[in-house]
């Protein structure tokens, strides 16, 4: 259980250790894509401060429609001009696909009888996987999001794409895969 006290002690010595608030955009112009996993900090790995870059999280570190989302008002609003997709080893969305059944199971046990029955509907038609995004294959599944960003008319040729696996064992980052921006003709603000 979180220690909820503690956190919120942690909280306000922040605020009063709180200095002044930063400009919107990314001073890195960065925006990240990655996996909620705790143990994933790129905050740490690229030595990132707050205000550097844009972190975008969720389970798997998938490039979703709400990803998608979020990267137009990042690039819109807040100036961001690449993009770094990051999984990891060792991840939940891996489990995903060995824990499957109980998952499908867990959701339909919450959701009302309609939307369970469309849930195990899209289950045994094998298309729970655009619900869930499981990962099977660690590389595959970073040169798939790559590619989505890369075919997503939302995102400008002018974005760098970048694609990574990173190790919880061992702390090694590999590059997967990349889009280098094509900046002709567009100039930065």
């Amino acid at each position: 259980m979180a220690d909820v006290p503690k956190l919120l002690e942690a909280a306000s010595r922040w605020q009063s250790n709180f200095r002044s608030p930063l400009p919107l955009e990314a001073k890195s112009r960065l925006a990240i894509i990655t996996c909620m996993d705790s143990r994933v900090h790129p905050e740490r790995m690229f030595d990132l401060k707050i205000g550097d870059a844009e972190v975008l999280r969720n389970a798997g570190g998938r490039v979703t429609l709400d990803m998608i989302r979020s990267l137009v008002v990042s690039q819109e609003i807040l100036k961001t001009t690449d993009i770094f997709v990051i999984h990891h080893t060792d991840c939940g969305g891996q489990a995903a696909v060995r824990q499957h059944g109980m998952l499908i199971q867990s959701m339909i046990d919450k959701l009302p009888l309609v939307f369970g029955l469309l849930l195990r509907l899209l289950d045994l038609l094998h298309m729970t996987g655009l619900i869930l995004k499981p990962i099977r294959d660690l590389d595959r599944s970073i040169i798939e999001d790559v590619e989505k960003l890369k075919a997503n008319p939302l995102v400008p040729k002018s974005i760098g794409i970048y694609g990574f696996l990173y190790s919880v064992s061992d702390g090694s980052l590999k590059e997967v895969i990349r889009r280098l921006p094509d900046r002709s003709g567009k100039k930065l603000q």
